[in-house]
């Protein structure tokens, strides 16, 4: 998710992150931010200095629902998207964001991946570090 999206998840202030599609897996996911910058958008937020390149943390995945267009305005303070409403998109609905004490840097993929085993161990072990906070 590219920033400051990766930021608001983890921080708690985006609990639903907008998808153009679906899928039927539950569970944590790894939230990686891209390199890619943004620079308006990060200050649209007042946010700086965002790390880019790796995890930043985790969240659960609860439910994936279609967005119609009174659900994308009713719940636009949880997605924080301004734009207007567009068919064919759904709602991730994300809950326990966890936020890593130090970013975990490596390669992402689009959509749902698996994180490769070195750095699985990695993300392990800081998100215990960080859990036991």
């Amino acid at each position: 998710m590219r920033q400051p999206w990766a930021e608001l998840i983890v921080s708690g202030n985006k609990p639903i992150e907008i998808r153009r599609w679906e899928t039927g897996y539950r569970g944590r996911i790894w939230i990686h931010a891209p390199q890619h910058l943004d620079e308006a958008l990060d200050q649209k937020f007042g946010l700086r200095n965002l790390f880019r390149g790796g995890y930043v943390g985790s969240a659960e995945l609860t439910s994936v629902e279609r967005i119609d267009e009174r659900r994308w305005e009713a719940w636009r303070g949880q997605h924080l998207d301004p734009g207007h409403f567009q068919p064919d998109l759904y709602a991730w609905v994300l809950a326990y964001p966890r936020r890593l004490r130090q970013p975990v840097a490596g390669p992402g993929a689009l959509g749902l991946f698996r994180v490769p085993e070195e750095i699985l161990d990695k993300l392990t072990e800081a998100d215990q570090a960080a859990s036991s906070c």
